[in-house]
């Protein structure tokens, strides 16, 4: 059967994907969910995000991916932005009206999904190294990258991005980029040491670090919710951390 690797919710419905196989979720009764439909795509799903009646998915080689959610018990393919011969696509995200994608070897790409049978690429923007995940918040494209860190891009007009800051990591493997819009926050987690580098985003074009936090355990999925940061590790489970004084993290539950 496997689990899903990765997952992501809206509203009654939750969608996960493990491997290329895509599966709807009804979570009316969430502690009895219910699988709806099921899609199998062409490559690998390296990550999604949910908007509506859409889900939005980073497809490997094939590259980005609208899948229509209007009927959960039969998801389908309504549009595609393919790459050709130009690396993976690895990341997804929204920042305002516009889906943003990571790709190991294009940047950060800008879509414009108005029209969801063809997707239209905005712009392309080059990180000084390997685009590994993108968030969105905002206009702002947070982009994490390896080995600089965290490239904070302002989309105000997605066709002509510029880069409002760039916040070098103390280490060389960023790999995951998190927002809180709440509080004007990123958090960019380091692959080989499991550091999360809070970033302070109250001015775009001056990120500043506020603090970190070293998880137990390699961090394999991270979300945040205002001043809580959720860390899914390989091995440790779920870390909940309170983030309310950057400068001082702390752990406030934890779930194997």
């Amino acid at each position: 059967a496997g689990g899903a690797v990765v997952v992501h919710a809206a509203g009654s419905l939750a969608v996960t994907a493990d491997g290329n196989t895509l599966k709807v979720l009804d979570l009316s009764t969430p502690e009895s969910p219910v699988t709806r439909g099921t899609l199998t795509l062409t490559d690998r799903i390296w990550d999604l995000v949910v908007d509506h009646d859409r889900a939005y998915v980073a497809n490997g080689f094939v590259g980005f991916v609208v899948i229509d959610l209007a009927d959960p018990d039969a998801p389908t393919v309504r549009g595609s932005y393919e790459v050709v011969s130009q690396g993976q696509t690895v990341s997804i995200a929204l920042a305002d009206n516009v889906v943003l994608t990571t790709n190991n070897q294009t940047g950060l790409n800008a879509f414009d999904v108005s029209d969801p049978t063809s997707p239209r690429l905005l712009t392309s923007w080059l990180t000084g190294g390997y685009s590994r995940d993108v968030a969105g918040m905002g206009t702002l494209g947070l982009v994490a990258d390896q080995p600089d860190g965290l490239h904070v891009v302002d989309l105000s007009d997605p066709s002509n991005p510029l880069e409002a800051s760039v916040h070098f990591a103390e280490g060389e493997t960023t790999q995951l980029v998190v927002s809180s819009p709440a509080t004007a926050t990123a958090f960019i987690v380091d692959g080989a040491t499991s550091t999360v580098e809070i970033v302070d985003l109250t001015d775009p074009t001056s990120a500043a670090l506020a603090g970190t936090y070293t998880a137990p355990g390699r961090v394999m999925h991270v979300a945040a919710e205002g001043s809580t940061l959720f860390l899914a590790q390989a091995d440790q489970g779920l870390s909940i951390v309170d983030v309310s004084t950057p400068s001082a993290p702390h752990l406030t539950a934890s779930y194997d």
